[in-house]
């Protein structure tokens, strides 16, 4: 299993830049909907399922896809799977730091695979390490327990789920959503939304020999899309991986809270590093292209980010 490596070098790189804006609304909830609620979201509980990766790892290749996509494949409509590949991979996503030319590699990641303050409360000391919800740990044709461990946590009836559409345009994306809660329930929620591609044909190492073409799925190709931004440190002014509360405090039965942001896209045409895979917007080339709207609750006592539901549509 190799272990994380990032690219800290400041490299010129073109990517897609958003800049946003946030609307909230929130509506007291009735039985039929009624109420100004932009979306009737489901009352279907999804999977969570992470496969933390890379182009350059040779388990990767060797069991790690192999037992991810099994997993995705069994479950269908009833996972929602992601591709969350390494800073120093081919497919990273990029994000500029506003005003410059600072590019920052997988922003998400360094929120969610530290092994000792991940926010997500998972270990990911080294590639692959593959997840479902928040548990990870899943090794060599783990996609059995995988599926059984989905389908479990699948069973129960959804405490809350997300809903919206999306208008694209020259420029970016305009994201109209809604949130469900279901049951009476107290905390603080969030919402991201995340990018990401099917059938990018690119080279993967596979026991030690690098595969080409090797095709991708799931792949996360834009920073994290949320309702704000990091105010300190060196991620000042990147969207956080999970925003802003969306709701807090208790929460009446039948709840919907509306969001709304606005983006904008800036495809840079800087130098791209040789052999990574660039990835440009463009509103009338999204076929293989989908976004993922996912529903988190901060766990009051560890401060951890918990699943709690998510929609997956084509762009």
């Amino acid at each position: 299993m190799k272990k994380l490596s990032l690219i800290l070098s400041a490299v010129a790189i073109a990517v897609l830049v958003f800049s946003g804006c946030k609307k909230k609304t929130e509506t007291p909830g009735t039985n039929n909907g009624s109420d100004g609620a932009w979306y009737q979201p489901e009352q279907k509980q999804r999977s969570l399922l992470l496969n933390f990766t890379a182009t350059w790892c040779t388990y990767c290749g060797q069991w790690g896809h192999p037992a991810f996509h099994a997993a995705e494949e069994g479950l269908g409509d009833n996972a929602l799977p992601f591709a969350v590949q390494a800073g120093s991979s081919e497919l990273a996503a990029v994000q500029y730091k506003p005003g410059t030319d600072t590019p920052y590699y997988a922003r998400h990641l360094a929120d969610m695979t530290p092994p000792t303050s991940s926010l997500l409360g998972i270990t990911v000391s080294g590639y692959p390490t593959l997840c479902v919800n928040n548990t990870g740990g899943y090794g060599p044709g783990s996609q059995a327990t995988m599926i059984a461990d989905a389908n479990s946590f699948n069973a129960k009836k959804a405490d809350a789920n997300i809903d919206f559409g999306v208008t694209k345009n020259m420029t970016g994306l305009n994201i109209r959503s809604t949130v469900r809660f279901f049951n009476a329930g107290k905390g603080d929620y969030f919402v991201t939304f995340f990018i990401t591609q099917n059938n990018i044909s690119h080279r993967q190492n596979v026991s030690g020999t690098y595969v080409d073409p090797y095709t991708h799925n799931d792949v996360i190709r834009a920073f994290p899309i949320t309702n704000a931004k990091e105010t300190m440190g060196v991620a000042t002014g990147l969207n956080k991986t999970f925003g802003d509360a969306i709701i807090s405090g208790d929460i009446a039965a039948n709840k919907y809270v509306n969001l709304e942001l606005n983006y904008t896209a800036d495809n840079k045409s800087v130098m791209y590093p040789a052999g990574w895979v660039n990835f440009m917007w463009d509103m009338n080339s999204t076929q293989n292209l989908f976004i993922t709207g996912l529903v988190w609750k901060k766990d009051a006592g560890s401060g951890k980010f918990v699943f709690v539901n998510g929609v997956r549509k084509p762009l």
